[in-house]
């Protein structure tokens, strides 16, 4: 068996370093992400982990290519995998895995970070900080503020739990309702939610059902200065809806860790990236390069569960991770 691992950052490379060296088996490591100039580099491998690049979920001869070289699987590195055709995957006979369960605090307490940071305005100072004023806008304290947690599930539960003990009110909407949370958490709609959240969290995959949740009908429900987080999946969010309730001037404002097409941009750099540049106008939003779970212990267990999954498939024919299709 003989496995190749596309995209791998520095941090990543000693985790599948050992993995190989623990399970005996080779891992070719290649820095970049796959693509059409470097999807050859995956022939004469029997298995692959990789983050899938925007070309990748808009063009079928990947799979196809990938099935040439004998490949029965695609190991995503990832929770999500929008960035996936899973039709194709399944015209050609590849098993997808993600890595469904990663340290949940590496997410949820990043977002626990920018709640605080958007409840004292701090977005607004560090943007303004050439013209740095002491009173340029009072804060809130989290006891004070209803927190809106849009999904509660590992991430969303570790949101709640720690706004919670902060003593913050928290109103939270979900498919399903957590047990653990709801001594302290108050399940309402998606419009209840936003209605009544002064600072609402984004916790949910990207889904049919969840692609553009955020529109302009969701946005004209917020209060009056409210404000969002989002660490899930850029597309959650209408950004063109955004845009709008932003420039209406009576949006508190935002931190957002991931954006549309922010696939397209990872290697050139966000700045380019034309909604990058346009919210980055307003000066209460604060954008982050899709971060929020980058911890050493979250990319150690993400780094390990793509490889053993694709490990599994080759070996036993089946992997925990595997998503049906």
């Amino acid at each position: 068996m003989k496995l190749i691992y596309f995209g791998v950052s520095d941090e990543e490379e000693p985790y599948i370093q050992r993995w190989s060296f623990l399970n005996k088996v080779p891992v070719t490591i290649r820095k970049e992400q796959i693509s059409k100039e470097t999807i050859a580099f995956a022939k004469g491998h029997d298995g692959i982990c990789l983050y899938p690049s925007a070309e990748m979920s808009q063009n079928e001869s990947f799979y196809r290519t990938l099935r040439s070289y004998g490949m029965k699987q695609l190991s995503i590195k990832s929770t999500g995998i929008d960035g996936v055709n899973l039709e194709w995957a399944k015209k050609y006979h590849l098993q997808v895995t993600n890595v469904p369960s990663y340290s949940p605090t590496s997410v949820g307490h990043f977002a626990v970070m920018a709640i605080l940071m958007l409840a004292r305005n701090l977005p607004l100072r560090i943007n303004e900080r050439d013209h740095l004023s002491r009173k340029i806008a009072i804060g809130d304290e989290i006891q004070s503020i209803t927190v809106g947690i849009i999904g509660t599930g590992r991430i969303g539960m570790v949101v709640a739990q720690t706004i919670a003990a902060m003593g913050g009110k928290v109103v939270a909407y979900s498919h399903s309702h957590n047990p653990q949370l709801e001594p302290f958490v108050s399940y309402l709609s998606l419009e209840e939610v936003v209605q009544k959240s002064d600072i609402i969290s984004i916790h949910i995959p990207l889904t049919k059902e969840s692609y553009h949740l955020f529109d302009d009908a969701l946005f004209a429900k917020m209060k009056p200065n409210a404000k969002i987080v989002n660490t899930a999946r850029g597309k959650i969010i209408n950004t063109d809806a955004l845009l709008r309730w932003l420039a209406q001037g009576n949006a508190g404002g935002c931190m957002l860790d991931t954006l549309e097409n922010e696939e397209a941009y990872f290697h050139l750099g966000q700045e380019k990236n034309p909604l990058y540049q346009q919210l980055m106008a307003y000066p209460n939003v604060f954008i982050t390069p899709h971060i929020a779970y980058y911890t050493q212990l979250a990319v150690k267990e993400i780094a390990e569960t793509a490889l053993n999954n694709a490990y599994d498939i080759l070996e036993h024919g089946e992997s925990r991770n595997t998503i049906s299709v």
